[in-house]
């Protein structure tokens, strides 16, 4: 198991680095009905320069939304995510973890 920082932004324009992550937003559908609530990160893998780059897999934004997923925020102001957090793309899985109270990333 492998921890990285993780810190929590108040948008998603402010998403700069890895772990960063932001939200729950509400999440509306285009006839303006709420759908959900989501959070967007940058996983502790990413390696561009900003969130839109993707020169490696595990690079560029990312989301999960509420359901599957729930989001429970935590007295010291971090979120938690459960269930875990699988990322792949057609070559097969490149990330799987969970984002934990306390600003923690939790890769297993």
């Amino acid at each position: 198991m492998r921890t990285s920082p993780a810190r929590r932004v108040a948008t998603v324009d402010d998403l700069e680095r890895a772990g960063d992550y932001c939200g729950p937003r509400d999440e509306v559908n285009a006839e303006g009905v709420k759908t959900g609530r989501g959070v967007w990160f940058l996983l502790p893998v990413h390696a561009g320069e900003t969130a839109f780059d993707r020169p490696s897999r595990g690079s560029g934004l990312h989301r999960v939304s509420e359901p599957p997923w729930s989001f429970r925020e935590c007295p010291d102001g971090s979120l938690e995510v459960r269930a875990s957090i699988a990322c792949s793309d057609a070559e097969g899985e490149y990330w799987h973890g969970f984002l934990d109270e306390g600003n923690v990333w939790r890769e297993v």
